[in-house]
């Protein structure tokens, strides 16, 4: 069955007043072109040049001439699916191949723009259509909503508050601050951490998961105020206050929910962070993602075992989609979860090419690792370095390197994706695309 793939992975609700078709996480939509198939249309907030269309073709095994991009260079908001232009192109390409029943839809986020396109187009509705139509999804990727389901079924938290005002702002630092010398404030919306501060009265070092750290003796009202002011918008009106734990683990779990309303398990992955060779710098450097996650028996047993107690809830709450799950092993070995997103997670492409080329259970044989902070360069280029290197994904041997993204706007969004069979020989394989870029 042919698709739409939605790419509407820099909605304002996740963006805020950041959300522009040049930020990069909007722009990561290259990456997310990896999910067409044979005759699936995308709509793209960024151009997805034909070259590489047809490199993720031949990689998977059918024509990449043959999908299509419907792009305004705008992000992809409900306002411009459900606009006459991007309706009727819509309605025109899939008349063209077929009834509108044969064909499916794969958005980002379930919104209730995605949920009245469906109908427009008279594709097939599933189960889910009516929780996304009343903005369910909105429900289910806010901070403040996650902590209140998840305290109601007993998942392991940070301690932490929900908070509501700058006074409330204030206390709840006071209050939380103490256990480990240094909380988190978290914008009830946002992606990527690039919501997240953190207060320390500790040395105000890059720390994960957050866009800044700073240094405080005490809290103040005035510091309240400007960290509400720094953090709330139009979009977000609460905020998360939390202790901040180092991780010795740091890690997500990914769930499709299909119409049958039954969680399934698809992968799971540990985040790569590495401090920037800028000592000035207020961010670690997001490396990548390395799939499987790699935690201890135990751990990984309680992990899985929680984390589908919370995707079980969603799936009674109505939502239909992608889900994952975030969480941290803790330095003193407990587990707790920072949040839920009901959208695709950052390694679900991953997981999907590795499930396309080596099977759905690759991960009984290989490992993958997604690579972002390698030196940038043009798509012939670098599938040329590839070649000579004796690097590119190879079918026969079931290892290599692949392109996830490239593009040439936005030279520092390139990303690539190494598998081989150990992780050892995954980092070996790393090294080499390294020296050789």
């Amino acid at each position: 069955m042919p698709k739409i793939v939605v790419l509407n992975v820099g909605t304002a609700h996740a963006l805020g007043d950041r959300s522009s078709s040049t930020h990069p996480i909007t722009r990561s939509g290259w990456r997310h072109a990896w999910f067409a198939e044979e005759g699936d249309v995308i709509v793209s907030p960024v151009a997805i040049d034909g070259e590489f269309l047809q490199y993720l073709g031949d990689t998977l095994g059918f024509d990449g001439h043959t999908v299509s991009v419907l792009s305004r260079d705008r992000i992809v908001t409900d306002e411009l699916l459900l606009s006459e232009d991007v309706v009727g192109e819509l309605r025109k390409r899939i008349e063209s191949s077929g009834s509108p029943a044969s064909w499916t839809m794969m958005p980002c986020f379930h919104t209730e723009g995605t949920a009245e396109l469906a109908s427009l187009l008279g594709l097939a509705s599933g189960t889910g259509t009516g929780f996304a139509a009343q903005r369910g999804s909105d429900f289910l990727n806010r901070k403040t909503h996650f902590r209140q389901l998840a305290a109601g079924i007993g998942i392991p938290l940070p301690r932490g508050s929900v908070v509501r005002s700058p006074h409330d702002l204030a206390r709840a630092v006071e209050k939380h601050l103490p256990h480990t010398g240094t909380v988190i404030v978290k914008q009830d919306d946002g992606a990527g951490g690039l919501g997240n501060l953190t207060l320390t009265t500790g040395p105000a070092t890059a720390l994960p998961g957050s866009r800044e750290t700073r240094h405080v003796d005490e809290i103040t009202e005035a510091l309240a105020t400007e960290v509400w002011d720094a953090l709330t918008d139009r979009w977000s009106h609460g905020l998360v206050v939390e202790s901040y734990h180092g991780a010795s683990h740091q890690f997500y779990v990914e769930y499709v929910i299909g119409d049958d309303g039954v969680p399934r398990f698809l992968d799971s992955g540990t985040i790569r962070l590495r401090p920037d060779s800028d000592p000035e710098a207020s961010e670690l450097v997001w490396v990548g993602l390395d799939i499987p996650a790699e935690l201890p028996p135990f751990l990984s047993a309680q992990a899985l075992t929680l984390s589908t107690r919370l995707a079980t809830l969603v799936a009674q709450l109505g939502y239909r989609g992608h889900l994952n799950i975030d969480a941290i092993a803790t330095d003193t070995g407990e587990i707790v979860f920072n949040e839920v997103n009901a959208r695709w997670g950052g390694g679900l492409v991953a997981h999907d090419i590795c499930a396309r080329l080596l099977g759905e259970r690759y991960a009984d044989g290989h490992v993958a690792s997604t690579v972002r902070d390698v030196q940038p360069a043009p798509l012939d280029d670098v599938l040329r370095i590839l070649r000579e290197h004796g690097l590119h994904f190879d079918r026969a041997t079931q290892e290599g390197v692949l392109v996830l993204a490239c593009d040439p706007l936005l030279g520092n969004s390139m990303e690539c994706l190494v598998v081989g069979a150990t992780r050892d020989r995954a980092r070996e394989i790393e090294a080499q695309l390294r020296a050789a870029l």
